[in-house]
């Protein structure tokens, strides 16, 4: 989601379509298409996101590391400092019960934190959305800097990057806490990130480019896959069984970066289509502030949609077209003006 991670380099199309289907899934699953839908996203959508990051990284030993943060900050820290203003604004605006939560605790330490819809708040947690990942990308960036500094032999870096991806899985599980800033997700997050920055360029990035035959079957197996596996959820600290963690999320990344690249081609033939392909790219290239602004767009399309009357899939589906179209309106205003400031450009 770090779309300035690389300004200078030219943009991939079907890279910011692949975003912009980590996006709508995530949206979707905000929205509440289902326990099994949840089951199925949550078990690459976030991983896919460090993945991307990692393979757009290039390594910066020439610039000093305090330019190399205060970068990373300023893309990833800004917006989330002032997304989180702003939103929790209107949280203890209009929502009554947020005003009893020891919010500003949760925003600048465990920031992880989720409350059930059952638990009040209209479902909405101290820190809505997925603007954890922020802090857990600004994390992952800064510990992968530093390494990629201190390991001048790759073995060593490999064998470090396995070692802090473990510890993040088992401190998860283990420590009655959770790191703050979602620094235990970073760590599992750092061992996604390399993956995708040591493909890149290797006999293995042949694998994101395979034939849509082997995309679909790809993508069926690692979908039973994730069946079979316990509920995954990075925010949350659950990774289950560790091994099949790593097989569905590196396997749906593959299988969706390859299914992104067809929907682009296929997209590109009309131009009809074309438009389609211009929004979702969109979404992808400033994917930040959907991430920020989609649970608090979520519960006022709720609201507008059940005016309506309608019950079931067709109200969710409607809450989704009214998200999405909500929140490309704000990405045009915040985009476009000196607003975009607040997505730290």
């Amino acid at each position: 989601m770090d779309g300035q991670s690389v300004k200078k380099q030219k943009r991939i199309d079907y890279v910011d379509l692949f975003r912009a289907f980590g996006i709508i899934l995530m949206i979707m699953g905000h929205i509440g298409f289902g326990s099994k839908f949840n089951r199925w996203y949550h078990a690459f959508h976030m991983p896919m996101f460090f993945f991307i990051s990692g393979w757009f990284y290039k390594s910066r030993k020439d610039a000093s590391l305090k330019s190399q943060i205060i970068k990373k900050a300023r893309s990833l820290l800004i917006p989330y400092i002032c997304f989180e203003l702003i939103v929790l604004a209107v949280c203890f605006t209009f929502i009554p019960e947020y005003r009893t939560l020891n919010t500003f605790q949760y925003v600048f330490w465990e920031n992880t934190y989720y409350i059930p819809v059952e638990y009040g708040t209209n479902g909405i947690s101290p820190i809505p959305g997925a603007m954890w990942f922020l802090t857990a990308l600004f994390n992952c960036e800064l510990i992968y800097i530093l390494m990629d500094r201190m390991f001048h032999q790759k073995w060593k870096l490999h064998l470090f990057v396995f070692l802090i991806a473990v510890i993040g899985m088992i401190a998860a599980q283990m420590i009655p806490f959770r790191l703050p800033w979602a620094m235990d997700a970073s760590f599992v997050g750092v061992g996604l990130f390399h993956t995708g920055h040591v493909v890149k360029g290797t006999k293995a990035e042949k694998l994101l480019y395979i034939r849509w035959r082997w995309t679909l079957l790809l993508g069926i197996v690692i979908s039973v896959l994730i069946m079979f596996n316990k509920p995954v959820n990075m925010r949350l600290g659950n990774y289950e069984w560790y091994p099949l963690f790593w097989i569905n999320a590196l396997g749906a990344i593959v299988a969706g970066w390859n299914l992104s690249r067809y929907t682009e081609k296929l997209l590109k033939k009309t131009s009809y289509f074309s438009y389609i392909a211009m929004w979702l790219k969109g979404v992808g290239k400033n994917s930040i502030v959907y991430l920020c602004l989609n649970q608090i767009v979520i519960i006022s399309a709720i609201h507008i949609v059940s005016l309506l009357g309608v019950k079931g899939f067709l109200m969710k589906f409607l809450i989704l077209i009214l998200t999405m179209f909500i929140l490309f309106c704000f990405e045009k205003l915040i985009c476009n003006t000196k607003a975009k400031v607040l997505i730290g450009k």
